[in-house]
């Protein structure tokens, strides 16, 4: 029970445990490392967003494909070819995105 050390209100103690507020630069080192994992977990999240629309997308234009293709057999070719296209440009964007 001796090692316990009472609540000092104000501040995390310092290295030697002496009740000082940390010292400017490591206040300074945690703020930056804050805002580097905020900004960090918003990228996360827009690139999570931008794939769930990818593919909500490429599933939207292969239900279309293959519904124009039952009404007009004579356009599957064309109408897989474009739809091949627009998914791979879905597909590149989602490549290129960097948040």
């Amino acid at each position: 029970m001796s090692n316990l050390i009472n609540y000092q209100p104000g501040g995390l103690q310092g290295p030697a445990g002496n009740g000082s507020r940390l010292p400017v630069q490591t206040n300074k080192a945690l703020a930056r490392l804050q805002h580097r994992t905020i900004v960090a977990t918003a990228q996360v999240q827009a690139q999570a967003y931008l794939g769930r629309e990818a593919l909500f997308a490429v599933a939207d234009i292969s239900e279309l494909e293959g519904q124009l293709a039952q009404l007009c057999p004579l356009a599957t070719t064309r109408l897989e070819a474009i739809a091949k296209m627009t998914a791979l440009g879905i597909a590149q964007t989602v490549a290129q995105f960097r948040g």
